[in-house]
Formats: C-alpha cells, sequence, structure tokens
C-alpha cells in the first residue's frame, strides 16, 4: 500500500490550508478595522469632551460676569438658571476624561458651588434683601477662577490641535494611569494641562458681533413685515435692480434659482474675471434681501473709520435712509458694519443691516438686508411709564452710566421690547450694556463689550 499522497489529495490539503489563511487575514482585518474604529472614537470623544469643556467653562464665565453687574432678581435667576446648566454640562464632560477622580477634584467642587451659589443670591434678592459687599466679593473671586479655569482648558485644547501634542489612542488610554504627582511633572502638556484640582482649591458660559447673536439670531423665523402686500416684480425688473445694487454688471448677471419660504427670491449670479457675484431679489417688492461678492482682499489700505463711511454712502446710493452704525468687526481684510434704523429719539436694533467692505480700496463685498426686511414698519412708540430716572436707579450701583438711549430690542415670540440702553463702565473700566423695560421697569440684558482695533464684541 503506497504511503504516497495522491495530487487529488494534496489539491485538497493546499486549498483547505489557503482557505485557512484567508479566513484568519479576514477575521485579523475585521479585527483590526473595529480596533482603529475603536480607537479614533476614544481619540474624537475625548477630544469633543475637552472642547465641550472648554464651551462651558466659557459660558459660566460670561454669566458670572454678567451676575457682577445685575441689579434684579429676575435677571440673576436667568442667570444662575444658565449657571446651573453649563456647570451640569462641564461636569458631564468632565466624567468622560480618563483622568484620575483625585486630580479633577477641585474642579468637580468648583462646579457644584458656583451654581448653587448664584441660585441663593438670587432667592435673596427675591425676598427683597440686597447682596452685601462680601458677596459680591466672592462671585467676583468665583469669576477670577473661572477665568481661570477657563484660560487653562483652552490652552490645553489649543495645545492638542496645534502645538504638536498629538491626541492619541495611546496618549488618551495612558491619562488614567498617571498620578497627580506625575502630571505636576509631565512632559506633555495634555497630561501636565489636565491638572485642574488647584483651581477649585481656591473656591470656599459665542463673542459675536453685537446685536448679530443676543438681538437677532431669530430674525428669519418670522414673516417678513416689509414684504407683505407688496406686489410681485417681474424676473426683468428684479435683474435690473440686482445690477443696481451690485458691481456686477446687469447684461452678466443669470438667474440661477428661485427660492420660496417666507421670503420668496429670485437668486442671480455672475462670475468675472474670477469673481462670483450672488444676488438675492425679493420677488414681492424687488428689494435686495442680500449681495455677495467673494474676491480676495490682500492688503488693509483703509482705517475702519473710512469702511464705516463706505458702507453708509453705499446704503445712500440704495436709497436707505435713516440707519446708524452701530458696531463693527474687521477679519480677513474685511469690514463687517452693521447699521440699525433710528425712527424718531429710538434705534431699532431689530431693523438690521450687515455690510462687508474691503479694506484694500473701499469696495462693497456684501450686503444682508434680510433682518431689516423682516422687521422694519411703522411705529408708533407709546410715553414711556418707567421714567429714565426710575430706570437708572434700577441699575447696579457697581455700574457707572455714562450714556442712555431708547432702543428697541426682540425678544422671545417676536415681541418687541422699548428699553432704556443705559451704556456702563464697571470699576476697572469694562464696558457694560444695561437694558431697562421703559414700561414694566425689569432688566430685560445685560451684554459685556470688547472693544478693540478690530472692532467691538459682545459676550
Amino acid at each position: 500500500m503506497s504511503s504516497k499522497l495522491s495530487k487529488r489529495a494534496i489539491a485538497r490539503i493546499v486549498t483547505f490550508a489557503t482557505a485557512i489563511l484567508l479566513l484568519l487575514f479576514a477575521i485579523i482585518l475585521v479585527f483590526g478595522i473595529r480596533a482603529k474604529k475603536a480607537e479614533l472614537a476614544l481619540e474624537y470623544n475625548y477630544l469633543k469632551a475637552i472642547e465641550d469643556l472648554s464651551i462651558s467653562a466659557e459660558n459660566i464665565n460670561t454669566s458670572l460676569q454678567k451676575g457682577l453687574y445685575s441689579g434684579t432678581a429676575n435677571t440673576l435667576s436667568s442667570i444662575s438658571t444658565d449657571l446651573l446648566l453649563d456647570s451640569a454640562a462641564a461636569k458631564t464632560c468632565l466624567s468622560q476624561l480618563t483622568v484620575s477622580e483625585e486630580s479633577l477634584s477641585g474642579a468637580n467642587k468648583f462646579l457644584s458651588q458656583v451654581g448653587n451659589y448664584a441660585s441663593s443670591l438670587c432667592k435673596k434678592l427675591e425676598r427683597g434683601e440686597k447682596i452685601t459687599d462680601e458677596e459680591y466679593d466672592t462671585l467676583e473671586k468665583l469669576c477670577d477662577y473661572s477665568e481661570e479655569l477657563k484660560n487653562k482648558l483652552w490652552e490645553i485644547e489649543q495645545s492638542i490641535r496645534g502645538n504638536g501634542d498629538e491626541l492619541s489612542y495611546k496618549t488618551v488610554s495612558k491619562l488614567s494611569e498617571i498620578s497627580e504627582e506625575e502630571m505636576k511633572k509631565g512632559s506633555g502638556s495634555v497630561q501636565a494641562g489636565l491638572n485642574l484640582g488647584d483651581i477649585g482649591e481656591k473656591t470656599g458660559e459665542y463673542p459675536t458681533l453685537i446685536y448679530d447673536g443676543p438681538f437677532s439670531d431669530h430674525i428669519l423665523d418670522k414673516k417678513p413685515e416689509m414684504v407683505q402686500n407688496q406686489n410681485e416684480v417681474t424676473e426683468a425688473k428684479a435683474k435690473k435692480r440686482a445690477g443696481e445694487v451690485s458691481i456686477a454688471q446687469e447684461k452678466n448677471l443669470k438667474l440661477v434659482n428661485s427660492e420660496d419660504g417666507k421670503m420668496p427670491s429670485y437668486i442671480f449670479e455672475c462670475n468675472v474675471d474670477g469673481v462670483k457675484t450672488s444676488v438675492s431679489i425679493t420677488k414681492n417688492g424687488g428689494y435686495c434681501s442680500y449681495m455677495i461678492r467673494n474676491r480676495n482682499v490682500e492688503e488693509n489700505n483703509i482705517t475702519n473709520e473710512e469702511a464705516v463711511n463706505y458702507a453708509k454712502s453705499y446704503l445712500d446710493e440704495l436709497g436707505i435712509y435713516n440707519m446708524q452704525s452701530t458696531y463693527y468687526e474687521t477679519s480677513g481684510k474685511v469690514c463687517t458694519v452693521n447699521f440699525a434704523c433710528r425712527e424718531d429719539d429710538v434705534l431699532c436694533y431689530t431693523d438690521l443691516i450687515k455690510v462687508k467692505v474691503a479694506m484694500d480700496n473701499g469696495e462693497i463685498l456684501g450686503f444682508d438686508a434680510r433682518g431689516y426686511l423682516t422687521n422694519h414698519k411703522t411705529r408708533d412708540f407709546a410715553e414711556p411709564k418707567i421714567t429714565e430716572e426710575q430706570a437708572r436707579k434700577t441699575v447696579s450701583n457697581r455700574l457707572s452710566i455714562q450714556e442712555v438711549q431708547k432702543v428697541i430690542i426682540p425678544s422671545d415670540g417676536e415681541i418687541e421690547k422699548l428699553c432704556y440702553e443705559m451704556k456702563c463702565k464697571t470699576k476697572d473700566d469694562k464696558t457694560v450694556l444695561v437694558y431697562i423695560n421703559c414700561e414694566t421697569g425689569d432688566e430685560e440684558q445685560i451684554l459685556l463689550l470688547v472693544e478693540s482695533e478690530t472692532g467691538t464684541l459682545t459676550v
């Protein structure tokens, strides 16, 4: 009997072995992909937790600053609610960090105390009592510590993203094994930076252009006032208007879209010499709702004040008068100027127009009148029930009032509110805007102004 294997048997063995190897390779590949996905998920979730934690700390710091200048229980109640929510969000983010509980105990302690302390002050005001100087001092300390926490977290986040301190699966998985002492001595900024305990041991809430955040985020959620009951214009008339509001010649513009929705519009575009221009004209009334010219701006040849003048002249050319420039911001060699409509002695922040100006030659690169078209109307202002003198008494005695004017601001539910805008200064020369309702005397809003060479921001 021959002990040699037949060719058929050998072929079967080879085939079977090859199949086994392929199966093992497939299994290894699948598990490798799963492991890589798990690593990427851990890295992403960790970075997201740090970023969300930084945002919550930023919000907490902003709320505490507002709390320092709050003079009524209603406002402080709203601020304390925000603090409690942001503190809870921050603690959730902390729980997702694979760091020893000991090293985060201080931060957790601070986050637990800050919201409750603001709530206790609010209850005191509701009882008709006043906040003492000592309590304000404690609030100031909390504010200082929140500033430190915020800066430290953003420093960690920046180091991960931009300073070569790569966030990897190995880095994240090892963080939980590092002691607090090792963190203090750690060479990596992620390890060293995540020691947040010292902040909490000392203790016993995105900037945007002024009125482009708190007062106008909802402007497109209501039916536009100016286009209601207006006659529909033809495409030809709309195209002519598009040519008038932009540098682009009418013959170059082409209809590319027809929008419906709450503000039905014709959308025209052209591309000349590499510069794309888009213009939106409302079907009812033929108003320009926005215009955008995309071109690179290489130099800064004009001042911010000159840019504001270019923007104002452009509005005059369009026949849009009674507009007052409020605030501006310069970024990427383009200045964005905000305008609000002035009716009689009232500035209507709701009737917003934004104009973008190129800082090389003053060319108008952008125009957005959707806030104006949505809110502008003829108003009949009632005589304020609260006098300016009464409103002044509502403002915190920790603020020095510099200027007062009557303004219209929006509120939830699309209701406009007539308020006294009190422009104030703090003891350390910071600018704060306080809004007192002309009818009820309530403190409606507090904004912190951040003024710099590039413009004015608010938080």
